[in-house]
């Protein structure tokens, strides 16, 4: 308990840091904004969490007529935004059961959500139920709908039922052309492209990393992660043994276990991080010879950028969004055949150092935030 406890006021100090002095106020700053987010789950957050966090706090520079609700455990995580938080009871939302439950409770009653101004929804569906105002949903994938294996069963009934009737009151806002293809596919509506902006990572924290170059993924251990494809790699060719294999997993082995145990069987090093703090993210990828995204599908990869920015080489596959991540003339977009990556990486133990972050995005989040504003003011009229 106390090992959690002391985590989570470690996460709060690094989000409250993350906070700037606002900015002049947009002109049309007079009308209200919303974000509707009682589903957020600060000390779990994965990239939509991360977009989530980033678009508040410039919408606070841009557009500060603006009220953020949030639950009541996510609403600690963020003293910087004091006052413009409106908590929302769900109660304990710990595992897909409980936060399921929460929702839908939620989504009955709307009780203490907001019944005027413009409304955000940042995680793919409106609430409550029945709302009827003017809204924006962002869905940045389709997941249960490409992948459905890879989406737990309550995520993706709750989907199926939910996203339908969103986009039917709602603009959407997506991240990728990919993505707005398959909106318009599934749910036969248009969406909005805003291509997001690279997540800054703050000055290196200590870390204990291996003391050899390794390939370093940083992802859960989600099906379409695709995880089984290194580990296959590295079972399959001796010379990658030399190799350290870094995965973080921050929600745990899931069905990985067997595949990890039977490749450290065959001499393979692997570690294990846990969840990173994103201070500690920077020191893992500046030592790391090369980053990996073979992932089987991905709204649009937010991680790949993230490690350009670190100076890492990022090696994606050719699959969904992620070409449209990056350059067209990016080196390390490579088709998912394992003698390619394979090669790759023994390549690159020998190859001189580039200036990798030069192929990062110049994409801000202010900009991001201004041509989501945008649409909001479009919504709103």
């Amino acid at each position: 308990m106390l090992c959690a406890r002391n985590r989570k006021e470690a996460a709060v100090s690094q989000l409250a840091r993350r906070s700037r002095p606002y900015e002049a106020p947009m002109k049309n700053d007079r009308w209200l904004l919303n974000v509707v987010a009682p589903n957020f789950e600060p000390d779990t957050v994965g990239g939509a969490g991360e977009v989530m966090i980033q678009l508040t706090e410039n919408f606070l520079r841009l557009h500060p007529n603006l009220r953020i609700y949030l639950n009541e455990n996510a609403a600690t995580f963020f003293p910087q935004w004091r006052g413009r938080v409106v908590e929302i009871r769900t109660g304990k939302m710990r595992g897909n059961a409980t936060k399921a439950a929460a929702m839908l409770r939620l989504g009955v009653s709307g009780k203490g959500l907001p019944r005027e101004g413009v409304t955000w929804f940042p995680f793919g569906t409106m609430l409550p139920f029945h709302f009827n105002g003017k809204g924006v949903v962002t869905i940045h994938d389709t997941l249960d709908r490409d992948f459905p294996r890879c989406v737990s069963f309550l995520e993706r009934n709750f989907r199926r039922f939910m996203i339908p009737r969103t986009v039917k009151r709602c603009a959407v806002v997506t991240s990728s052309q990919f993505s707005q293809e398959r909106i318009r596919r599934y749910y036969g509506v248009e969406s909005t492209v805003i291509p997001l902006a690279p997540i800054p990572l703050p000055p290196a924290a200590p870390a204990i990393v291996p003391a050899t170059p390794y390939v370093f993924y940083a992802a859960n251990a989600w099906p379409h992660k695709n995880h089984e494809f290194l580990l296959r790699m590295w079972r399959e060719d001796a010379r990658l043994r030399e190799i350290p294999l870094v995965f973080t997993l921050g929600s745990g082995l899931g069905a990985l276990g067997p595949s990890i145990a039977l490749c450290k069987a065959h001499g393979v090093e692997i570690h294990i991080t846990g969840r990173l703090f994103r201070s500690q993210l920077l020191l893992y990828y500046q030592s790391a010879l090369c980053s990996a995204l073979p992932s089987l599908y991905e709204g649009f990869g937010l991680t790949a950028q993230e490690s350009l920015l670190a100076n890492c080489p990022a090696l994606v596959s050719d699959r969904a969004s992620l070409t449209e991540t990056l350059p067209s003339n990016y080196p390390y977009v490579l088709p998912l055949e394992t003698k390619i990556w394979t090669e790759t990486i023994l390549a690159l133990r020998i190859a001189p150092k580039q200036r990798f972050r030069e192929w990062a995005s110049g994409t801000t989040w202010a900009e991001t935030a201004a041509k989501y504003l945008e649409v909001l003011d479009e919504a709103r009229t």
